[in-house]
């Protein structure tokens, strides 16, 4: 009888991980190429499109330099994992992307962990940028 009900709390919680996660990207898109859109969005996992802030994304793309233009797709993807302690979240991304988040938050490292006062200060400065994923 134990093993039936955690079969199905996994189950529950795999469909509500998931169902968290239709926020996430199908595909993430370069700044250079959403700087050239009148109204530059993303898909969802839901199949939602999202629209970005053109303003925003000028403002991320004076931020990161010309010879990482190339690498850095955005929405930038924060990821909260279940086995990290209380607070701390991790970029998701390649290593220009985990730079541009350290250079907006004003860091020198290039720290794939940031903190949630972190978070909040990202949030406030480009809402329509960010995109929160969960890990269990």
């Amino acid at each position: 009888m134990q093993e039936e009900n955690e079969g199905a709390s996994k189950v529950f919680w795999e469909v509500e991980l998931k169902r968290l996660n239709d926020s996430l990207p199908q595909e993430r898109k370069l700044i250079s190429e959403l700087l050239k859109d009148d109204f530059p969005f993303f898909t969802n996992i839901a199949g939602e499109k999202v629209m970005m802030d053109k303003a925003e994304i000028n403002e991320i793309s004076k931020i990161v330099p010309n010879a990482r233009d190339g690498e850095v797709r955005l929405p930038l993807v924060i990821i909260k994992e279940a086995a990290a302690k209380k607070g701390v979240y991790r970029v998701e991304g390649n290593a220009a992307e985990v730079k541009t988040i350290n250079s907006v938050l004003g860091k020198d490292s290039d720290n794939q962990f940031i903190f949630r006062p972190e978070i909040l200060e990202l949030c406030k400065k480009f809402p329509t940028l960010i995109v929160f994923g969960f890990f269990y």
